[in-house]
C-alpha cells in the first residue's frame, strides 16, 4: 500500500539511475507530473507518457542518469522568503547545485530559483 506516491516516485528514479535503467513506469498524480515537467525543464530526465491501464495512470518515464540525489522532505517546512537560505544549506551540496521543489500558497510547484514575493512549503529537493 502506498502512502507516499511522491517518495515512491523519487526512490524508483533513484534506484533505476543508479543501475543504469534508461526508462521505468511510476504512478501518476497531478503533483508527480508537475514535478516531472521541472525535472524535464531542467535537464534531469528527458520526459515522459501517460499509460493508460485498466483505468489506472502510469507515467513512462525517460531517464538521463544525470540525477545524484532526489529526495522528499518530510515533515514538510514552511518558509517565508528570507528563510530559504537556511533550507537551501541544510538540503543541497553547493549554492549552485540543484534545487528545491516548492508548493507555494497559489498551489503551484516552482523551483527555489523561480520564487518572487512568497514563502511556501519545501517539498523535495534534486542534485
Amino acid at each position: 500500500m502506498r502512502h507516499d506516491l511522491l517518495a515512491d516516485v523519487f526512490s524508483a528514479i533513484k534506484n533505476a539511475e543508479s543501475v543504469g535503467k534508461r526508462e521505468i513506469i511510476v504512478g501518476s498524480s497531478n503533483l508527480v507530473k508537475n514535478i516531472l515537467n521541472i525535472l524535464k525543464e531542467k535537464g534531469y530526465i528527458e520526459g515522459y507518457n501517460v499509460l493508460i491501464r485498466n483505468n489506472y495512470q502510469e507515467l513512462k518515464v525517460k531517464l538521463k542518469n544525470k540525477i545524484n540525489e532526489l529526495k522528499v522532505v518530510k515533515p514538510r517546512h514552511s518558509f517565508k522568503k528570507k528563510e530559504l537560505v537556511k533550507y537551501k544549506f541544510r538540503y543541497l551540496p553547493g549554492e549552485n547545485v540543484g534545487f528545491l521543489f516548492i508548493s507555494t500558497p497559489k498551489s503551484k510547484i516552482i523551483t527555489d530559483r523561480d520564487l518572487k514575493d512568497e514563502g511556501g512549503i519545501i517539498i523535495g529537493y534534486v542534485y
